[in-house]
């Protein structure tokens, strides 16, 4: 079997304090010395009570991704996790294939206590409770299918030539003509498929819909100035993510959807659901204003003390 049926981890921090709040970020890449000072800079006594939603890419490397984690773990009572395509990396030859590094990247979220799974996050008996339910995801290329994300650009490279992913990830015998997307939505099945006795956070790596990729008017207006495309032949659509990941959003019910990936950050309500990306990004891109509202924080997405997940937020 390509993925085995072992038990994903299952445990939960408490906490006693009349409020808990669940935070998001995504697209650390800690490898940038900026980046780990900036996780670093994070309060100490803030968070203690709360949750973090990390969407993927903190770091390819083993060593600087425990050490973020652990470093995250300090901060908040509880982090949930799902590894980005830089986390399946295989830069030395260390691993067969980037299965293989995927296991080995949520074994160490186990040992740090990170959740990989989903679990219910509440102030105490009789608070306003949620669900937080991580989705394991890949892309899918416009040649592999219709649940790709692709949209046409004009003068675009289709090779991807200068896509990382084409040189560091390489993948096993799938079997059944299956996707690597596909391989991933799979493990997500049984967490999908159950009820929860609570609305649902969902999060994932890549991105659901292909609306999430481009800019709205207000965006760009937000961002300050029309931003030149910083890579005009690169068609991010190619490996955006795929339309599965949205019908698992969907037959979650999912109120709220995290995401990554795109290094572009977004708060958008599509058919009723909220979808906000808060990523770090690299530091060249927030020096350029293509990551911007980042500031010094996650994005506070939820608190039990209010009625609803997004009033006053």
């Amino acid at each position: 079997m390509l993925f085995d049926e072992r038990a994903l981890p299952t445990p939960m921090h408490h906490t006693s304090k009349s409020n808990t709040r669940v935070f998001a970020l995504s697209d650390l890449h800690v490898d940038y010395q900026e980046n780990m000072a900036w996780v670093q800079a994070l309060s100490s006594t803030e968070y203690t009570n709360d949750v973090l939603i990390l969407a993927g890419d903190v770091s390819h490397n083993l060593h600087q991704l425990h050490a973020a984690l652990l470093a995250l773990c300090a901060r908040f009572a509880q982090v949930f996790f799902v590894p980005g395509n830089h986390e399946l990396w295989i830069r030395q030859k260390e691993y067969t294939d980037s299965i293989a590094k995927f296991w080995r990247v949520i074994e160490l979220c186990t040992d740090l206590g990170v959740r990989t799974s989903p679990g219910k996050v509440s102030a105490g008996e009789g608070m306003a409770a949620v669900w937080v339910v991580p989705l394991f995801a890949w892309y899918m290329r416009p040649e592999e299918g219709s649940g790709s994300l692709f949209m046409p650009k004009a003068g675009e490279d289709a090779t991807l030539e200068m896509w990382a992913d084409n040189y560091l990830t390489t993948w096993p015998p799938l079997g059944q003509g299956r996707t690597v997307a596909e391989v991933f939505l799979r493990l997500n099945d049984r967490h999908v498929r159950r009820l929860y006795d609570a609305p649902v956070i969902s999060f994932s790596h890549f991105v659901p819909r292909v609306e999430l990729i481009y800019r709205t008017a207000q965006e760009s207006a937000a961002a300050g100035r029309a931003l030149r495309d910083p890579h005009p032949y690169f068609n991010f659509s190619r490996v955006a993510g795929c339309v599965g990941l949205e019908a698992q959003i969907r037959q979650l019910g999912s109120m709220i959807h995290v995401y990554g990936h795109q290094h572009r950050n977004r708060h958008r309500a599509i058919d009723g659901v909220l979808y906000i990306s808060h990523c770090l990004g690299y530091p060249s891109e927030r020096a350029r204003g293509f990551v911007h509202n980042i500031g010094h924080t996650p994005k506070l997405i939820w608190d039990s003390a209010e009625a609803s997940a997004d009033e006053g937020l």
